[in-house]
């Protein structure tokens, strides 16, 4: 049967199923590979093998969030991205520092300003969900500690809990948002979500090319950031940022875009998540931790398998709408 004369339901699955089956198979092979490392005492290529699986265990998240969006449509993605920021601002303020003055301005990130980001985005209120956070957010919840008049580090905590909102709310929210861009209200359900599966997998790609990149062309002088990770090279970076590019050009078919426009939103997303990963990696070295799994027990935290979509979606989201709206 011709892939085109298929249905969006089957379209989806078929796809998602495909790319269970690539990962599912790439995990074996790692496996494989790590076993005969781990046997020749090849401790190098084992820590690079063991990372491998790790960016390869971060797809399983995206295939199951992917199928509930598909099963419970853009109410469930709403729902269960809300859910994500408040457990991820949740996360960021458990490492800032907060005091007393303080409390009403944290009531109203978590149940004021986070639902009614979500809210504005199931309207496609744009105009005001744009601004709401980075904005209104920013003037008002320093007036709280002013009118208490508790003015002790009053710059540092204010700015802490602004970012925390930045990042966990706003940046977050725009992964579901990309769903209500009007270039996709032809789209069928299963075809908007075809589409974030499209956004999430090649944000996870960029991941682990640019981790393989720097493994095989390891070069202390092209490091990023090395004070902040020791591994990423900008070799990595371009080499992540082409076979993305690729990636998407082959997928253009998923997209509002033509083969061009969608080779450079997969090299967009690809740059922004390796530079999300590194402003988040310093933002847990300023506040004194490794990473945000430091607060889980040394499982990963919210923030840690959030951190390359977090500066990705805000880039692809305006990248749409102004490729599509011209």
């Amino acid at each position: 049967m011709n892939w085109m004369d298929w249905d969006d339901y089957e379209r989806f699955w078929i796809a998602l199923i495909g790319m269970v089956l690539l990962v599912g198979i790439a995990h074996i092979v790692v496996y494989v590979l790590l076993n005969k490392a781990t046997a020749n005492s090849l401790k190098v290529r084992r820590a690079f093998l063991l990372r491998c699986q790790r960016h390869l265990s971060a797809f399983w998240w995206v295939f199951l969030v992917s199928a509930l969006v598909s099963v419970f449509g853009i109410t469930g993605a709403l729902i269960v991205c809300a859910v994500i920021s408040f457990l991820g601002l949740r996360e960021f303020v458990t490492l800032s520092p907060v005091k007393i003055g303080d409390h009403r301005a944290l009531s109203f990130a978590f149940f004021v300003f986070l639902p009614l980001q979500y809210v504005l985005i199931a309207f496609s209120e744009f105009g005001f969900f744009t601004v709401l956070i980075p904005v209104y957010a920013f003037l008002l919840l320093p007036i709280f500690s002013i009118v208490r008049q508790d003015t002790e580090k009053f710059l540092s905590r204010k700015a802490s809990l602004q970012w925390g909102l930045m990042i966990a709310v706003y940046c977050l929210s725009h992964t579901v948002a990309i769903l209500q861009i009007a270039a996709l209200d032809k789209y069928s359900p299963h075809e908007k979500t075809l589409f974030l599966l499209f956004f999430l997998v090649l944000v996870r790609c960029a991941m682990l090319w640019q981790h393989i990149a720097d493994y095989l062309m390891r070069n202390r002088v092209n490091r990023i950031a090395h004070e902040i990770h020791s591994r990423m090279t900008w070799n990595g970076l371009l080499i992540s940022a082409i076979a993305n590019a690729l990636i998407a050009a082959a997928f253009v078919w998923i997209t509002p875009f033509t083969v061009w426009q969608a080779a450079i939103a997969g090299s967009l997303i690809s740059v922004s998540s390796v530079f999300g990963r590194l402003v988040m990696r310093g933002i847990t070295r300023s506040l004194g931790v490794r990473d945000w799994a430091d607060l889980t027990g040394g499982q990963q935290g919210v923030l840690d398998r959030l951190d390359a979509i977090l500066y990705a979606a805000p880039v692809l989201f305006h990248y749409t709408l102004f490729v599509t709206t011209r």
